[in-house]
């Protein structure tokens, strides 16, 4: 359903629909909209603005860009969670090796998404 709902939003001309224009397109229900919304909301792919009593759903043209710094927000989670548990177990056990070694795992991996996220950011600006 969120995949389905993120495909109307990218699909419609101004990238942005009330809930009761997905509830017809899609034909679901309005929770079943709801949920779906919600969902990519958390994750910053889909955004609300008023449209004067009523709300709609849109998505902008930095979409990706949020989506993949939520996941690096994701990442750092991880990387705190496992270190965490290396912390709690011991590096000198295998159990907490492994952990401290996906922390770095975890860690690394961010700071890679950040340089691309960046990177990719500087690209767009850059151009017309």
């Amino acid at each position: 359903m969120m995949a389905r709902v993120l495909a109307c939003l990218f699909t419609s001309d101004t990238g942005s629909t009330t809930a009761a224009e997905l509830v017809a397109r899609l034909q679901v229900s309005p929770a079943s909209v709801s949920k779906a919304v919600g969902w990519l909301e958390q994750r910053g792919l889909v955004g609300r603005e008023r449209d004067g009593r009523r709300e709609r759903y849109a998505i902008d043209e930095h979409v990706w860009y949020q989506a993949w710094l939520a996941s690096v927000r994701s990442m750092a989670r991880w990387e705190d969670l496992t270190w965490q548990g290396a912390d709690l177990l011991g590096g000198a056990t295998p159990a907490g090796a492994r952990l401290g070694a996906t922390s770095r795992f975890f860690q690394h991996l961010g700071r890679d998404m950040i340089q691309a996220a960046e990177h990719w950011r500087q690209t767009l600006a850059d151009q017309p």
